[in-house]
């Protein structure tokens, strides 16, 4: 027998995975957000690519990879700015990593 406060759970959750695409792409079109929101808003992202740790793979999670990648694809030329321009060697940094990262996963 189904525990019904479990279920309403996992309804509640796997609608607030279904959202993370396009929460992150609302963040990160955000014109000025900040050097460091910018880059977490793209870890987030690219951790949509992978497959989840801990749980089954779902429909949801299969339809994430999709939309992170074009999300990915969007942030290129913001990452690319960071990577160039930043006055932070740290940022500049983690900017490429995700700038590798991206060009690994997303084709």
């Amino acid at each position: 027998m189904s525990d019904p406060i479990a279920d309403q759970v996992q309804n509640i959750l796997l609608e607030s995975l279904d959202q993370v695409p396009e929460i992150i792409r609302s963040a990160l079109l955000k014109p000025k957000m900040s050097t460091t929101s910018r880059l977490k808003w793209t870890g987030m992202a690219i951790r949509l690519l992978y497959d989840p740790v801990g749980r089954a793979v779902n429909d949801i999670d299969r339809n994430n990879k999709p939309e992170a990648a074009n999300i990915l694809r969007d942030v290129v030329p913001e990452l690319q700015k960071i990577r160039e321009r930043n006055s932070s060697e740290r940022l500049r940094r983690q900017a490429d990593q995700y700038l590798h990262g991206i060009a690994a996963q997303v084709p």
